[in-house]
């Protein structure tokens, strides 16, 4: 059960992450809050018997915790904030051979065993050091069995125990341990801090590297410390003596696919959906993985927004010059657009088990760039907001409205646009619709009633599938079905309210429902082709679909 390194010292080929691991809290970077904490706590002999250290892999959270041990066992002057590194005990916790510091791994040793013998190890006294320092990594991992072992013994341990539990899963801990343990949160690296400590280890090591590819690295890394040294090792690895530029990370991590990723956004800026998916299925061909993809394109139209929103807080998190590119990108795309991409893409990644990422990926493309095949409430109002936004981003002159002062006139098909696009859904514009509410408008509207019935109900949308408008007022609408049981079921009061939601979200109006029975609905009537035709309109129909117009 307990794991002790067994060299004294670390061999040359060591790599670089277990040779730069920070000795004390003066060298633990990222992690202010922290290392404030733990050092305060040693210095005013404040140290309890039990931490819960919680955060992403890569961040800290073992190399502090050694550290703690170091500084409760420093034998100059200890227990002190600012372990000597010197003395027997910093070097003996340094190489992994301390006797009195144990390290568990929690998922090879979960079991209730498991933690029935530390109980019993628990009660013996240290043997050469002043505390003896339990490390429990990835502790979520017990079973709930061994947490309750483990209870009583983490509540009151001997006065010469210290427990630091490690874990980057905090929600899968019982509140029962979290409330026995002072708990200290590590947060993932910004990748300016990560660069900073990459461009050290690397005039630490003589290793010959660009500053574009310290930043890329460092981007690469995900806030994850450990994994930028391990890529920082690997391109050295494939490079030798040679410098590591950014075509050198090429060739050792395959070659990127920030060129397919920026082709596929030009794709959804301009709804092409050939060439985007042209690239994609490129990419994917290159090797690259449909999750990740998913992944990459969900994060460049978060930059988007960020930038849309906020310049500067971008800059922030990326070189100025990657900054200003997606800017460019994302005032091309508009806010509507990223809204939408991030919003599809995010349910694409939200499928973490899906057998078709692929698939999963390329459908989440097409509802971003062929929003006419999708007839949802929520893609209309996209659409709708499409629309809205450029208009409002052209010239007076080719807007045509009564106030543009050029003179002229603004035609029937005009008019009908600007009923069709209303700014806002207002009780203004509901009480407008509510004073012409005619069978035929209805009739027009039906297509968008049946969607917004499927997503209340897909038993009731069904069933209304067999009906028709027959007569709409503003005060009544009967529908006529084609047969007594559709009109039965349909009838009963569950339903008949799902109908009603659906026509009063469309219309702006809530009239009571009637159901007829009719020898035969036509069909031409059930499913219309379109609900106004409103001529050739270039821009509504390049958003809206010619289906609608």
């Amino acid at each position: 059960m307990e794991r002790q390194t067994s060299s004294i010292s670390l061999p040359e080929n060591v790599a670089l992450y277990r040779k730069h691991r920070p000795p004390a809290f003066a060298d633990l970077v990222g992690q202010p809050a922290v290392v404030q904490g733990l050092a305060a706590a040693v210095a005013s002999g404040r140290v309890v018997h039990a931490y819960l250290f919680s955060g992403p892999r890569g961040t800290g959270k073992t190399s502090a915790a050694r550290i703690l041990a170091k500084c409760v066992n420093c034998m100059r002057g200890g227990p002190r904030p600012d372990p000597c590194g010197e003395c027997e005990a910093c070097t003996a916790i340094a190489a992994g051979t301390a006797f009195d510091v144990v390290e568990i791994d929690a998922a090879s040793n979960r079991g209730i065993n498991e933690i029935r013998e530390l109980r019993e190890r628990v009660k013996f006294a240290p043997s050469r050091l002043r505390r003896k320092v339990y490390i429990i990594d990835e502790v979520h991992m017990l079973t709930p069995e061994a947490f309750n072992a483990l209870l009583k013994t983490l509540e009151e341990p001997p006065e010469a125990v210290l427990f630091i539990l490690a874990t980057t899963e905090i929600d899968k801990v019982p509140l029962t341990i979290l409330s026995r343990c002072q708990r200290y949160e590590f947060r993932r690296m910004s990748p300016t801090t990560i660069r900073e400590r990459l461009a050290c280890v690397a005039a630490r090591e003589d290793i010959a590297v660009t500053e574009s590819a310290l930043a890329r690295i460092a981007y690469l890394a995900d806030g994850a410390l450990r994994d930028a040294l391990v890529l920082l090792e690997q391109a050295r690895g494939f490079m030798g003596e040679l410098c590591i530029d950014d075509d050198a990370l090429d060739r050792a991590f395959g070659v990127s696919h920030r060129e397919r990723i920026e082709q596929i956004v030009d794709g959804i800026r301009r709804d092409d959906a050939k060439d985007a998916f042209s690239a994609l299925a490129e990419a994917i061909d290159d090797g690259a993985d449909p999750k990740w993809l998913a992944r990459e394109l969900l994060r460049f139209f978060r930059h988007a927004l960020i930038s849309l929103v906020g310049a500067r807080v971008l800059e922030s998190e990326m070189p100025l010059g990657d900054a200003e590119a997606i800017a460019a990108h994302a005032a091309q795309l508009g806010r509507t657009k990223v809204l939408v991409a991030l919003r599809c893409l995010s349910e694409c990644v939200a499928a973490r088990f899906s057998p078709a990422p692929r698939i999963d990926l390329e459908l989440a493309l097409a509802r971003i760039m062929l929003p006419a095949d999708e007839l949802t409430m929520q893609s209309l109002t996209d659409r709708l907001r499409t629309v809205e936004e450029r208009l409002a981003q052209a010239p007076p002159a080719k807007r045509g409205g009564p106030d543009s002062g050029d003179g002229a006139t603004v035609g029937p098909r005009t008019r009908s646009i600007a009923k069709a696009v209303p700014k806002s859904t207002g009780s203004e514009q509901a009480g407008g619709m509510a004073e012409s509410l005619t069978t035929a408008k209805l009739q027009g509207l039906w297509q968008i009633i049946l969607s917004g019935v499927k997503e209340r109900s897909r038993t009731c949308h069904a069933w209304l599938q067999h009906a028709s408008v027959a007569e709409a007022n503003v005060h009544e609408v009967t529908l006529s079905t084609s047969s007594k049981y559709f009109a039965d079921s349909l009838a009963e009061s569950t339903m008949a309210a799902i109908i009603v939601d659906a026509l009063s979200e469309a219309t702006g109006v809530r009239p009571s429902i009637r159901f007829t029975v009719s020898a035969k609905v036509p069909p031409e009537l059930r499913a219309p082709p379109s609900a106004v035709a409103f001529g050739d309109f270039s821009l509504a129909e390049s958003v809206l679909g010619a289906d609608l117009l």
